[in-house]
């Protein structure tokens, strides 16, 4: 599915008007879970770096004896172990629509970063962002279309409710498996649309009437909010975004729904030097 966007002006000129009252405005309308997906979608995504993955075995089995470094289990008379693999620790960083910088905060406190980036081309938002986050962080005011980053420059790439304002996804997927190192990940957190049939008869008129006139109060720009509204609804399946991520060489692609879908985490890699396990 591909919705008609309005210009990158109109956006543009959109998000610089609403920005003094956005992030108040996101937690209003998202009945105050915008913050709570922004959090679990960083422990999802940091989930495992640093430490290992688990399979089990048996000693004494075709596969060989306990390898080195891992733990065994004692299971009755037989000795079990468990394998291990180290998931690399991501170092640098780069935010995709930064906007206040909300998301990408939530990653900035779980470590330290050798690099992190925050892009917007909304220079009222990266002004809010860059007062309000703490840290070391490198904000830029760039397009989509044309990012100043060369291959292979970051671990991480993440983008917090900016997936439907890209007006060719194809594109823009394709830049940010450009920019990821080998063996690096890619996460978008966005609004989608609930399967549940109960939830969706609450859902829609809410998204179509309530949304659009709840910002217009709140922040004095209905078509602000129309956009952002319709965007929600024409904006295609996360199970579409998945497969051109596939078809654009992202690996272990992949989806976690909250609120019964009403925002949605997609993430993939890129692949990795063969010669790496």
């Amino acid at each position: 599915m591909k919705c008609d966007h309005p210009d990158k002006k109109f956006i543009q000129e959109a998000f610089d008007s609403i920005t003094p009252c956005y992030d108040r405005l996101n937690q209003i309308l998202s009945f105050g879970m915008s913050e709570a997906w922004r959090k679990k979608a960083c422990a999802i995504v940091l989930k495992g770096t640093g430490s290992f993955s688990l399979s089990t075995g048996q000693a004494g089995s075709g596969k060989g004896a306990c390898p080195p470094g891992s733990e065994k289990e004692h299971k009755g008379d037989r000795h079990h172990f468990i394998k291990t693999k180290m998931v690399p620790v991501p170092k640098t960083i780069l935010d995709l629509g930064c906007g206040t910088g909300k998301f990408l905060e939530c990653f900035l406190k779980t470590r330290s970063w050798e690099s992190a980036v925050g892009v917007d081309f909304s220079a009222a938002m990266l002004q809010k962002a860059s007062e309000t986050v703490s840290g070391n962080v490198m904000w830029l005011r760039e397009d989509f279309d044309a990012l100043p980053f060369l291959d292979s420059s970051f671990d991480l790439v993440i983008s917090g409710f900016t997936l439907r304002s890209v007006q060719n996804l194809p594109e823009f997927l394709s830049h940010v498996h450009r920019i990821l190192t080998p063996g690096g990940k890619a996460a978008f957190l966005d609004l989608t649309r609930p399967r549940n049939f109960w939830v969706r008869l609450f859902f829609f008129p809410y998204l179509k009437f309530i949304l659009p006139l709840l910002g217009w109060l709140i922040s004095g720009n209905r078509k602000a909010y129309d956009f952002l509204s319709g965007s929600i609804q024409d904006f295609q399946a996360p199970e579409k975004t998945i497969q051109w991520m596939e078809d654009l060489g992202y690996r272990d692609c992949t989806s976690k729904s909250f609120a019964f879908g009403a925002a949605t985490l997609i993430m993939g890699r890129k692949s990795a030097p063969s010669n790496e396990p």
